[in-house]
């Protein structure tokens, strides 16, 4: 039976672990998955945020193994028509490891950040990014594709 609960600091290697298989699936080169700094401030990050808590990360649990997980936290945003207040939900992180998945481990995980973003953290809007397997799962949840894309610029180091 699957527990899903906040997670814990002791949880941040499973946290990171599920960020890697996040970025994986999104396709992320693999030469940029390996870079030691990213991880070490991710890892610094997770333990921050858990420690703080004012950011909700979640974890479901099969046993004593996290196999799910996924957070959410609301960011200060200049206010617009649809977010009036400036109060910007996002949630990211959300992975299921391989085994796990069609359980409804995702479904669960983000129940519970939306309701957690419109009840607790107060947001106006939430935001995502969706890879093609989770697109369905967050349509199903009320999300639509935003008229305009993201577009990104990396850091020259950073840069292919």
């Amino acid at each position: 039976m699957e527990q899903l609960r906040p997670a814990r600091i002791h949880d941040v290697d499973d946290l990171m672990r599920l960020r890697i298989l996040m970025f994986e699936a999104m396709g992320t080169p693999a030469h940029q998955l390996e870079a030691a700094e990213w991880r070490a401030a991710a890892r610094d990050w997770f333990t921050a945020k858990i420690a703080a808590g004012n950011t909700h990360i979640l974890v479901v649990l099969d046993g004593d193994q996290v196999v799910a997980g996924g957070l959410a936290e609301v960011l200060p945003a200049i206010p617009a028509p649809g977010m009036p207040r400036g109060r910007l939900g996002f949630v990211s992180n959300v992975a299921t490891l391989p085994h796990a998945r069609g359980r409804g481990l995702a479904r669960a995980v983000m129940t519970e950040l939306v309701r957690w973003l419109e009840e607790e953290g107060d947001a106006d809007r939430i935001d995502l990014a969706a890879t093609s397997e989770g697109a369905p799962l967050y349509a199903s949840l009320g999300f639509t594709e935003a008229a305009f894309p993201t577009m990104r610029r990396l850091a020259p180091a950073d840069a292919p």
